[in-house]
């Protein structure tokens, strides 16, 4: 069983972050294999007790580093190796984020993750020695809004790229991309070329990672559901264009996929 727990930022660091997570698992003398689909998610993970291993496009198993930062993935040829006690701590940020903090070019991120300490250097070792060094969630919480507080007030102001990025995540992904880029007052192609650079994806690939993972997280939370009621409500035009997408995201049917994908319960 895999234990999570979570809370949200607050006020003042809303426009950043998402929110925290963690989470807890006893495999003992056991390993297991779990397969993540394409997902529009960035965050910085700190690892607590044992790292995952990774598997990128189905090549060796790599142990995470202790403190990493994840990118967006557009492919679903991820895997992750569980094994002993794990214990991670997630920081999960908002579309744009780390663009916002330090102007880095997402597309270097985008489908891998690498050491935060690649992209922010020694400034991680603060964040990293606060938050191995609080008692409890809650308490590492607070010592990773503290390291976010201070620099934020670096931090360029949102734009419409950033907003643009939220609303295709609070739409399930629905919203059409040329209406967005007019909205932001940019050709699809300018659009298209800033939101990677600032998102980490092409907005069309974002959009679809992001249906695809709310389809998935709602067959999972309504198990009674057909996969073809859940295709038509995500917006696609009919359960082949589903399957089509899922084997295009996951490397896997919706059936056989999901399968492997929830043999690890969560509370």
């Amino acid at each position: 069983m895999m234990v999570l727990e979570r809370l949200p930022p607050s006020p003042s660091l809303r426009s950043l972050v998402f929110g925290f997570e963690e989470r807890s698992a006893h495999f003992g003398q056991t390993s297991l294999t779990h397969p993540l689909p394409a997902r529009p998610d960035l965050f910085i993970e700190i690892y607590l007790a044992e790292a995952y291993r990774v598997s990128h496009r189905r090549q060796d198993f790599e142990r995470s580093p202790q403190v990493g930062l994840v990118g967006p993935h557009g492919v679903g040829t991820t895997r992750l190796l569980m094994s002993g006690e794990i214990k991670a701590f997630s920081i999960r940020f908002q579309p744009g984020a780390l663009h916002r903090l330090i102007r880095f070019d997402m597309n270097a991120i985008a489908n891998h993750g690498v050491a935060m300490a690649d992209v922010f250097g020694r400034s991680s070792n603060g964040l990293r020695d606060a938050v191995l060094g609080a008692a409890d969630f809650a308490g590492r919480v607070a010592a990773a809004e503290r390291w976010l507080g201070n620099i934020l007030r670096d931090a360029r102001p949102l734009d419409r790229i950033d907003i643009a990025g939220r609303i295709l995540l609070e739409s399930g992904g629905q919203k059409r991309i040329d209406g967005l880029a007019e909205w932001a007052g940019l050709s699809e192609r300018q659009f298209t070329r800033r939101f990677a650079a600032q998102v980490g994806l092409n907005p069309k690939l974002y959009a679809r990672a992001i249906r695809l993972n709310a389809l998935l997280k709602t067959r999972r939370s309504q198990p009674q559901a057909t996969w073809t009621e859940l295709a038509h409500a995500a917006g696609y035009a009919d359960q082949a264009h589903f399957v089509r997408e899922c084997r295009d995201l996951t490397g896997s049917s919706p059936s056989a996929f999901f399968a492997d994908w929830t043999r690890i319960p969560s509370t």
